[in-house]
């Protein structure tokens, strides 16, 4: 029996989830003592909290515990159990996480603190108090609990850099201290082990690529983003949701930037492509066709430009900047001839910010209303157009000459 506990042992060091557990459920159909059923349970238990399954190992570690109380006396267990409860509130559904889990895995790590102050994995336990203080918003808290993590012992070889990265987070969003959060995070890179798994730097990264934007270094940020999309690119495909924010990242940055549409549309397009599309609404996606959008335009696509615009507004009908969208497809809609779709994205446009109770005073607006109107031969609508234009047109404003023109040629041909 001892032999095949070595054997499952092995498999989840090397993360063979499943073959793990198929040696579980044949050892759990043999005629097994409490003891022994006990102790297969537990692996069982660590198997399902590796794979992201809390529940069912939380009830795995109960029904252990019923079978051998005593087991639950090693702080190895008390820590596995707390483990569980704690990623049982992480992975909950958005308004279904319960608080008892925070506190039974709080009072489980506590317990240990309290009565095995020699444990191995003393730091490991502050690292998921830390985080636990986290949830309960307690910043200064959980910076003091990763800390102390980074100075009590444990056989996570990670932790070093787990630690880092979580006072970065908190250097960043927290307290606003970028040179502090990018020294954090920096070390949390250069500690973290090369044999570990790749796709945890995809954060860091993503992460350290925020904090040198907000400072305006577009440059290092965008070295940071695409380290980021790399690292994620050769992973594995479970780690699509990090390749995913990597490229919305990198294309966010992009799209700041002149001189690189193709970049972003490249990135965004990928994104796209590995995404799940959204049922409804959903202001990521809105976004992400948003900067297509402008992407394309510069391209001079001025086709796909409207229709990423309008797939923007799809995807979130309540945009806070719609009567700009509006105005973006009336220009994409112009530069391609289509003069009768221009006038309805005007007309949209003029709709959508008097509902907001807002006034548009983007001469440009009305200049390409009029434009459209005098191509199509509507010169007196044209030339109202035109008047509105000067009307709040500023004294330097670009092709104010031209605007002069032809409101003087659509009143003449009125």
């Amino acid at each position: 029996m001892q032999e095949q506990l070595l054997i499952i042992e092995a498999l989840l060091a090397r993360s063979e989830i499943k073959k793990a557990e198929m040696f579980v459920a044949k050892h759990l159909r043999s005629n097994l003592s409490d003891t022994e059923r006990a102790q297969v349970l537990i692996y069982r238990a660590r198997a399902r909290l590796l794979s992201a399954r809390p529940e069912e190992a939380i009830d795995d570690l109960l029904t252990s515990r019923a079978m051998r109380p005593d087991i639950f006396e090693a702080p190895d267990m008390i820590e596995l159990l707390a483990d569980s409860h704690f990623a049982h509130f992480e992975l909950a559904s958005v308004g279904f996480a319960d608080r008892n889990d925070t506190v039974q895995a709080r009072k489980l790590y506590q317990n240990i603190l309290d009565t095995v102050p020699d444990y191995g994995n003393m730091g490991w336990l502050y690292y998921q108090l830390g985080r636990i203080a986290l949830t309960d918003n307690r910043q200064d808290l959980a910076a003091d609990y990763f800390r102390q993590a980074l100075f009590a012992p444990s056989h996570i070889k990670s932790l070093t850099a787990f630690c880092y990265e979580r006072l970065g987070f908190i250097a960043f969003y927290d307290q606003r201290a970028y040179q502090e959060a990018i020294g954090f995070l920096n070390k949390a890179i250069d500690t973290y082990p090369a044999n570990e798994r790749r796709s945890w730097l995809v954060q860091v990264n993503i992460l350290l690529s925020r904090v040198l934007r907000e400072m305006q270094d577009y440059k290092q940020a965008l070295v940071s983003a695409e380290m980021a999309i790399h690292i994620a690119s050769t992973s594995t495909p479970e780690d699509r949701h990090s390749l995913a924010e990597a490229l919305l990242t990198g294309g966010e940055l992009l799209s700041n930037l002149d001189g690189r549409a193709k970049n972003v549309v490249s990135y965004l397009q990928q994104f796209l492509q590995i995404s799940r599309k959204p049922l409804g609404v959903d202001v990521t996606w809105s976004r992400v066709h948003e900067m297509l959008g402008d992407a394309y335009f510069k391209l001079g696509n001025y086709e796909l430009a409207s229709e990423s615009y309008l797939r923007a507004l799809q995807y979130n009908p309540y945009h806070p900047w719609e009567v700009s969208l509006h105005y973006r497809i009336a220009r994409s809609c112009y530069q391609q001839g289509n003069y009768s779709a221009t006038i309805n994205a005007i007309e949209r446009m003029l709709k959508a910010a008097d509902s907001e109770g807002e006034r548009v005073d983007d001469y440009r607006a009305f200049d390409i209303l009029g434009n459209a109107q005098f191509a199509l031969g509507h010169y007196p609508q044209a030339a109202q157009s035109y008047q509105k234009a000067l009307a709040i047109a500023p004294l330097n404003a670009e092709n104010l000459e031209k605007i002069k023109t032809y409101y003087q040629f659509a009143q003449e041909l009125s």
